[in-house]
């Protein structure tokens, strides 16, 4: 690959469609704003003007677009107008991420992005190139022993050599794919994305349309219209929501290999990602207000090594599992790992500390409201689900920790659980604040690395002297924390 080569001209429909797809809701609100102004038309014509512009700006980007290997570094050209240049040495490219997207698909192709070691580093990415172009690519780069393979969609079509054989596979089912999409928690996201977007609407909501509908409904009166919307708002977000997790998830397996777990899901756009067992930094295991009555969860894992955006950093290792098969999983897939009792919890005198806490803004927001309300007072009915938040998050914090790792466990609005690597531990931090100090309670915050940066998990109003040896422990191993047993 010595010579420079272009990719496939789909990549100009690939950035059509990445448009589109990134900005869909903005359009539909354009739409509906613009063409409700005089000479909506003409703004019709604007946004087919400007993906036309989009599609061949698309095309002047893959004619200008080239790459090649060669003197040990993957070389891009790129750029219409402004000419970027891009060297990329093997010895630090970290992954090769290859992806099938619904354009590639169409055409038979993939993508494959090379990313490099450390934080605000450059990632390659070509859009569209075939399978054959692929495999040669990863071969040349594959020639330096560093280089690490994540989405290996190749791995089928060119056989697996011996050392690379799967030992172990987990799917999940049909029954557990559905009951991952029916308690996602999506939905509150999408809910409020359609509700701003329902505001848009007043040009074909107007009185006289209000007027027509009660008409035909005669029981229909302003409060239950209201009440219509918002139930219709809330079952068009959790269909999206079921039907994204189904997207995301089907056909979803581990599989395990000697040095490393690969992970492939998806419906529309298949994903395939490997995760080497030496850049495991934690895993966490997240229980959903709808999924955690069930016992279930959804497994991630942490992994460091390279650049990723928020979105990305952390890897999902399986959509839906019960906490009961999750101590066959980590026997079979990362032995380093298991479920303990916790063992330290935050002390009687931290209760009403628990309580109060989620309290504190409403106390500040109930004045201000009822100030410039006449109804604000009714935030104060919010105290009670707020102290039941508190005490939640109190039932649950605990911690444990051994001579291999330390399981976390707290709450936000969902219950987590942190299984961190004590050697893969980067950052420990005790807080005291005053009102602590007097009751001798403190708060344990744990950074692991995952992608270039890193994840913090926290604890709080914990006992002191255990906080101090919890530290002294993760500083120190196991000989330090064998002597406080």
């Amino acid at each position: 690959m010595s010579e420079f080569r272009r990719q496939h001209w789909a990549a100009a429909v690939d950035r059509l469609f990445t448009a589109v797809r990134q900005n869909f809701v903005t359009f539909l609100i354009l739409i509906f704003v613009g063409t409700r102004q005089a000479g909506g038309d003409y703004f019709v014509y604007v946004l087919i003007g400007t993906m036309a512009l989009t599609f061949f700006s698309g095309i002047a980007g893959w004619y200008r677009f080239q790459y090649r290997i060669s003197d040990g570094e993957l070389q891009i050209k790129k750029g219409i107008f402004v000419r970027k240049k891009v060297y990329m040495a093997k010895e630090r490219i970290q992954v090769i991420d290859v992806t099938e997207g619904l354009v590639q698909r169409v055409f038979g192709l993939v993508k494959v992005e090379v990313k490099t070691a450390g934080g605000g580093t450059e990632s390659a990415t070509i859009n569209a190139m075939t399978f054959e172009e692929a495999e040669e690519l990863k071969r040349e780069l594959r020639n330096n022993n560093r280089v690490k393979i994540e989405g290996d969609e190749l791995l089928e079509d060119e056989g697996v050599s011996s050392e690379d054989e799967f030992l172990d596979e987990w799917k999940i089912s049909s029954k557990e794919l559905v009951m991952a999409a029916f308690t996602s928690g999506n939905f509150g996201l999408i809910a409020s994305i359609l509700g701003a977007f329902s505001g848009q609407l007043d040009a074909v909501i107007t009185d006289e349309t209000i007027e027509y509908i009660q008409g035909l409904m005669p029981g229909l009166n302003n409060f239950t219209l209201v009440a219509t919307v918002v139930i219709v708002i809330l079952i068009i977000s959790w269909t999206f929501s079921f039907l994204g997790v189904i997207f995301n998830y089907s056909d979803f397996s581990v599989k395990k290999t000697e040095k490393e777990l690969l992970i492939r899901s998806g419906l529309i756009e298949r994903k395939h990602i490997t995760i080497p067992f030496d850049r495991i930094q934690a895993v966490r295991f997240i229980e959903g207000v709808l999924r955690q009555p069930l016992g279930c969860g959804m497994l991630y894992v942490e992994s460091a090594g390279f650049e990723q955006n928020a979105k990305e950093r952390s890897i999902v290792l399986v959509p839906f599992i019960s906490r009961t098969k999750m101590h066959e999983f980590f026997d079979r897939f990362l032995s380093d790992f298991h479920i303990p009792e916790l063992e330290v919890k935050p002390p009687e005198r931290s209760f009403f500390r628990y309580l109060r806490r989620p309290n504190y803004l409403l106390l500040v927001a109930i004045p201000v409201a009822w100030y410039f309300w006449d109804f604000g007072w009714l935030l104060t009915f919010l105290i009670i689900p707020a102290t039941i938040l508190g005490w939640l998050r109190y039932k649950d914090a605990g911690l444990y920790f051994d001579s291999k790792m330390i399981t976390m466990q707290f709450r936000n609005f969902n219950r987590k659980t942190a299984f961190i690597r004590r050697k893969r531990v980067q950052v420990i931090e005790e807080t005291i604040n005053p009102f602590q100090e007097r009751k001798k309670i403190s708060s344990l915050a744990v950074t692991a690395a995952s992608g270039a940066k890193g994840i913090e998990f926290s604890i709080n109003d914990l006992e002191s002297t255990d906080v101090s040896r919890i530290r002294k422990w993760l500083l120190n191993g196991e000989t330090d924390y064998a002597s406080t047993q």
